[in-house]
């Protein structure tokens, strides 16, 4: 059975991130439900809060702001995962950064969660468009506050999860329209 499923269980509380990828800068933002705090802090702190939040309060569905799925046309290119992505697709700009640093977080995240740990929901955030600049920890707040009323999307046919301890292609919730 793998780590991370995309099938979500509305039971489970959330953890919401807004991850970032930097050697020295807080570039990550994570609350969950129930908090009133929002904690700004680095890659591997943000992993290891979210190693410590499931491992002492039990599963709950993540919402991870950044790539969790890619696409790739016959001959092997890249392309956008379908409409809600055009102007944002996954493989340029700002999309790669947050697909090496998903595909790292839930690496290790894997690694350091006790075995018998399994089947934890996931969704990726996507929270582009933005009006203006906004603070990681407003936009961690965001995603677990308006996660009910996002707009959600699958990823076109073919697609697949970026890393293999995910099963199924994780939906991907929309919180600003282009």
């Amino acid at each position: 059975m793998k780590r991370y499923t995309a099938n979500i269980n509305t039971s489970h509380p959330i953890i919401a991130i807004d991850i970032g990828y930097s050697a020295k800068t807080a570039s990550c933002a994570l609350t969950y439900s129930g908090s009133r705090e929002t904690q700004t802090i680095q890659f591997g702190e943000c992993i290891e809060a979210t190693r410590h939040l499931i491992e002492k309060k039990g599963k709950h569905t993540i919402i991870l702001e950044a790539v969790l799925s890619t696409y790739h046309r016959p001959n092997g290119n890249p392309d956008i995962r379908g409409d809600f992505e055009k102007g944002r697709g996954w493989y340029y700009g700002p999309g790669v950064s947050t697909f090496a640093a998903a595909i790292r977080f839930l690496q290790i995240l894997d690694q350091k969660l006790s075995k018998d740990i399994r089947q934890i929901p996931i969704v990726e955030g996507f929270l582009s468009y933005k009006k203006i600049r906004t603070q990681h920890a407003d936009d961690a707040q965001r995603l677990l506050k308006e996660f009910s009323t996002a707009e959600r999307f699958k990823a076109r046919s073919g697609s697949e999860p970026i890393i293999s301890e995910i099963d199924g292609i994780p939906n991907i919730v929309r919180y600003n329209h282009p």
